[in-house]
C-alpha cells in the first residue's frame, strides 16, 4: 500500500480534493482546501492519482460536523463537511473555471454574479427515484455505491424532502408485511424501483416492477398513508430505465396534483417532469419573468408544463417541448387558467427552433438546456433574435455554447443558482444580448 502525504489547494468540479504528489495531480475524496492529509493512492496512471483519505494531519478550519450519517460512503453529495457560506462562492468557482478552459474571454472583467442560494439548504428534494433491495431479509429503499458493496439506505436522507422520508419508512413497512421482494431478473418477478414526488405536500407513489406488478392489499395499505394521493405502476422488465417510454396503470387516487407557482395552479401529471427543488424553481422562474418585457415577442424552448409561459402576460408566445405528455399538460393548465397568449407545440427541439425562427425574429428565446444544438445556435443567430435567456446545469457545455455565440451576442449577465445544495452541481441563467 503506497502512502503519500498531501496538501489540497482547491476542490474539483465534483467536490473533491484536489493537491499534487510530485507535480502530478492527486484527487481525494473527503478532503477540503487547507488541509493535508495523509492519503492511500487507490488509482494511479501517467495523468493522476486518486486517493483514499487515512487521516488528517492538519484540518480546515471550514470543516464541519456532516449532516448525514452516509457521509463516508453515500456518494450522493460531495460538500456536507463543507461550511455551507462556502458552498456559493465554490459553485461561482466551478463556472469560472469551465469559462476560462474553454472560453477566450477575460472572465475575471465578465457580468458574473454572485451564487444565489436556494431557499431551503436540507430536505430540498422532493423528487426520488429509488431502486428495491433486499438486504438482511427485508426490502429497502436503497443505493449500493460505486465500486463497493456498501448500501446506502435512503429512507432518512437529510437531503430529502422530510414528507417523502417518512412516507418511505411505512412503505417500507407495508411491503415487508407482505412478504414482497426485489426484482429477480430471472423470473422477471419484484418489485424493481419506487418513485416517490411531493407536489405541494401531495405523495405521488410509482413502482416498476417485473411481471407480477404489485399486490392489491399492498396498494390498499399504502393508499391509506395520509400524504399519499395517488399511486401507479409500470410493468418493466427491459435493461433501460427509460420509464417515461412505459405506460403507467393507476391504481388508487388522482390523475393530476395541483402545483402553486406565482400564485396560480398548476397541473402534474404522473410522466410530467417535477422540479426537484421546487422553491428554487420558483426563485429561478421569476428571475428569468424579470427579464422579459410584457410587450416582448417570446419563444420558449423545452418548456415543461408552461409554468413559466403561463405567467407571462406577453401577448405572443410560442412554447416547444418534444415530450407529448408536457405539451398536453401544458394546454389543459392554460384551458384551466383561461389563458389563451401561449400557443403550445409538441415538436423536436431542433425542428421546432428552425421552424419557428425561419418564420420571424423573437425579442427573447428562452432556452433550459444543458447544451445547445448546432442547429439551436445557427438558428438563434440568422433569426435575428434580440436576446436569449439560457439555463443550463452544465458548466462546460454553457461555455462552449457562449464562446461561439459570443460572436453574435454580447454577455449582459450570468447569474449561478445553488439549485443542489450539498453536491457540486449548479444551475446557471445567462442573458445575452445581440451586439
Amino acid at each position: 500500500m503506497r502512502k503519500e502525504r498531501v496538501e489540497i489547494k482547491k476542490l474539483g468540479i465534483n467536490g473533491e480534493g484536489i493537491g499534487y504528489i510530485n507535480k502530478k495531480i492527486c484527487f481525494i475524496d473527503n478532503a477540503m482546501p487547507g488541509e493535508i492529509v495523509e492519503v492511500e493512492i487507490t488509482n494511479e496512471n501517467p495523468k493522476f492519482y486518486k486517493g483514499k483519505v487515512l487521516q488528517y494531519i492538519e484540518k480546515s478550519t471550514d470543516r464541519v460536523d456532516t449532516i448525514c450519517k452516509e457521509d463516508r460512503h453515500c456518494q450522493g453529495c460531495s460538500l456536507t463537511s463543507l461550511a455551507y457560506s462556502k458552498h456559493l462562492p465554490y459553485k461561482k468557482g466551478i463556472l469560472k473555471d469551465a469559462l476560462k478552459k474553454y472560453t477566450s474571454f477575460d472572465v475575471d472583467k465578465l457580468p458574473i454574479k454572485a451564487t444565489y442560494p436556494s431557499p431551503i439548504e436540507k430536505g430540498y428534494r422532493h423528487v426520488v427515484s429509488l431502486p428495491i433491495t433486499y438486504f438482511k431479509g427485508k426490502v429497502h429503499a436503497g443505493i449500493y455505491q460505486r465500486e463497493t458493496k456498501y448500501l446506502t439506505l435512503m429512507n432518512g436522507c437529510p437531503m430529502q424532502d422530510s414528507l417523502i422520508n417518512e412516507c418511505l419508512v411505512k412503505i417500507e413497512d407495508i411491503l415487508n408485511n407482505y412478504h414482497v421482494r426485489d426484482y429477480n431478473d430471472k423470473i422477471k418477478k419484484g418489485l424493481r424501483f419506487m418513485k416517490l414526488r411531493n407536489i405541494d405536500g401531495q405523495i405521488q407513489v410509482l413502482f416498476v416492477t417485473g411481471q407480477d406488478g404489485i399486490k392489491s392489499e399492498v396498494i390498499e395499505e399504502i393508499s391509506q398513508i395520509d400524504a399519499v394521493k395517488s399511486i401507479w405502476f409500470t410493468i418493466n422488465t427491459t435493461r433501460h430505465q427509460e420509464f417515461e417510454l412505459q405506460g403507467y396503470k393507476k391504481v388508487y387516487g388522482q390523475s393530476t396534483l395541483p402545483f402553486t407557482c406565482f400564485n396560480q395552479q398548476y397541473l402534474y401529471s404522473v410522466k410530467s417532469e417535477f422540479p426537484m427543488n421546487p422553491d428554487m424553481e420558483k426563485v429561478k422562474l421569476d428571475i428569468i419573468r424579470s427579464m422579459i418585457p410584457t410587450d416582448a415577442s417570446v419563444l420558449s424552448l423545452n418548456c415543461g408544463v408552461g409554468v413559466l409561459e403561463l405567467a407571462l402576460e406577453n401577448p405572443q408566445i410560442i412554447a416547444i417541448d418534444e415530450k407529448n405528455y408536457h405539451i398536453k399538460d401544458a394546454k389543459d393548465n392554460a384551458k384551466f387558467l383561461h389563458k389563451d397568449n401561449v400557443d403550445f407545440l409538441c415538436k423536436n427541439i431542433n425542428e421546432g427552433t428552425i421552424s419557428q425562427c425561419k418564420k420571424q425574429s423573437f425579442d427573447y428565446i428562452i432556452v433550459r438546456s444543458e447544451e445547445l444544438s448546432s442547429a439551436m445556435k445557427q438558428s438563434f443567430v440568422l433569426s435575428k433574435s434580440k436576446n436569449v435567456i439560457y439555463v443550463s446545469d452544465h458548466p462546460s457545455s454553457l461555455a462552449k455554447d457562449l464562446e461561439e455565440l459570443s460572436q453574435y451576442f454580447e454577455i449582459e449577465s450570468i447569474l449561478p443558482l445553488d439549485t443542489y445544495p450539498y453536491t457540486a452541481k449548479l444551475e446557471t441563467i445567462v442573458k445575452l444580448k445581440r451586439k
